[in-house]
């Protein structure tokens, strides 16, 4: 029996950014869906859902380190792979005290995101 893909839900409010992900995401074999806010995906996603959120971090109305809380709140298992194009000091150190396990700022390699998705489905991240 073959494995199911990753699920990889993409969190950003930039939707071209977040079209050209969840493309690049599935053309490499993964299963990516795409959300434009932190409501939409709490809206959406189950807290039982096996899977790597991708998010960013300044998006209208709830940012994603808010979102990474109520993930946790809510008890969601999924590993958080924190995404920004903003260069604020400090937001790396947030990123991994509030739980993320990775932190990517934009424009990344896209090498490097799949190095930090590989690493979480070696590790069992489900």
């Amino acid at each position: 029996m073959f494995a199911s893909p990753t699920h990889i839900f993409i969190v950003d409010d930039d939707k071209s950014f977040g079209r050209s992900l969840k493309r690049l995401l599935n053309a490499i074999g993964f299963a990516a869906e795409c959300f434009g806010s932190a409501r939409a995906f709490l809206d959406s996603v189950p807290f039982d859902q096996k899977g790597i959120a991708v998010v960013d971090i300044h998006m209208p109305e709830w940012d994603g380190f808010w979102l990474i809380d109520k993930m946790q709140e809510l008890r969601y298992s999924m590993p958080v792979i924190v995404i920004t194009g903003h260069t604020e000091a400090g937001s790396r150190d947030t990123a991994f005290q509030r739980g993320a396990v990775g932190f990517l700022q934009k424009p990344f390699n896209q090498q490097s995101l799949l190095d930090l998705i590989e690493a979480q489905e070696e590790a069992g991240y489900d």
